[in-house]
């Protein structure tokens, strides 16, 4: 099979991953032996049950009552939030995502009982200071914006577990205040412009899943063992030339994904873990120069590239975690994948 039909078979494979677990379907019935079933069948008769037609019924009404409480928004046509919106400060959670809207207005600061702010793939370029006086904050996206900076003030959103900055391209630092973030226990800031993991993000006690992939890394910090919570650690497409030893020392670390291209040294207490540390190193395919006068028009493919890739990674990070028919005396997982 030549490299270029590999490929496409690896892209086919992982597409239909994908479409199984947007319907729900359960690893067992596709993954026979280790190998991809893509038979039809397996997404043609999933979703027949009757028992699961009865089920979601029942839940429709539950349902209908949470999106009382849930505001909603997305097309290009919208290029600024509603007046309206700031009369519904009940609101527990925002969706907005795939808009032209660049900035989140001050009077977010009335919606108290916000837990979830996901504002995804918009055209927003800075984040008010106001978003600080969410104190029930849990979740906040604000993935494949336009962001350069993140205000000091995010700090005080106290109860915030999971924060995604992925894909802003521009961000460069985090300030020193996010160390106030005690309960964060996800962070994504992939696709930006960091140059070493940020020092606030080594004293968020709490954090079990950080992806700082698609940066600028150069070296890892030696006291990197200090996220004695951390369990996956992605550091694919950076500069690194080598890992440190104290990785070895982070006792609850159970995926460590790397690009091998530019490794020199990585410790054979890595390899060799006895923690059941899964240890992947991807291959990086060379990159395309694409020609083109508009430099807004290369960031916008980068940013594309990057969304593809991420939904690749997340699959493919769900199955190796899935995957029960591992020897084992597996304790390492060496792949090497055309990206």
């Amino acid at each position: 099979m030549s490299e270029r039909a590999e490929q496409q078979w690896i892209k086919q494979e992982w597409n239909f991953i994908l479409e199984c677990r947007k319907k729900g379907i359960p690893q067992s019935k596709y993954l026979k032996n280790g190998f991809v079933d893509t038979s039809e069948k397996n997404l043609d008769t999933h979703g027949k049950n009757p028992h699961l037609k009865k089920s979601h019924a029942l839940s429709d009404g539950v349902k209908k009552e949470q999106n009382k409480f849930i505001f909603q928004l997305s097309g290009e046509q919208w290029t600024e939030l509603p007046d309206s919106l700031k009369e519904q400060i009940y609101l527990k959670e925002w969706h907005v995502y795939n808009t032209l809207i660049q900035t989140i207005p001050a009077y977010l600061a009335l919606f108290q009982d916000l837990r979830v702010l996901e504002l995804s793939k918009n055209q927003i370029n800075h984040l008010p200071a106001e978003i600080g006086c969410l104190k029930n904050l849990k979740v906040l996206n604000v993935s494949f914006n336009n962001l350069k900076s993140v205000p000091p003030e995010l700090g005080d959103c106290e109860n915030l577990e999971k924060l995604d900055l992925s894909g802003n391209m521009e961000i460069t630092e985090l300030p020193f205040e996010l160390s106030n973030l005690k309960q964060l226990t996800y962070v994504d800031v992939s696709a930006n412009k960091f140059h070493s993991i940020p020092i606030c993000v080594l004293r968020m006690s709490n954090l079990q899943w950080l992806d700082i992939s698609s940066n600028s890394l150069k070296d890892i910090p030696e006291d990197i063992d200090r996220l004695d919570e951390l369990q996956t650690l992605l550091l694919q497409k950076n500069k690194l030339t080598y890992l440190p030893r104290a990785l070895v020392n982070m006792p609850k670390l159970s995926l460590l994904v790397v690009s091998g291209d530019d490794l020199v040294e990585i410790p054979t207490a890595i390899c060799e873990s006895t923690t059941g540390l899964k240890f992947v190193s991807l291959k990086d395919s060379p990159v395309e120069t694409i020609v083109c006068e508009d430099t807004e028009e290369i960031i916008e493919n980068e940013r594309e590239r990057e969304q593809v890739e991420k939904e690749f990674m997340k699959a493919y990070i769900e199955d190796l975690r899935e995957r029960e028919s591992t020897p084992s005396y597996t304790t390492k997982v060496m792949l090497s994948l055309q990206l």
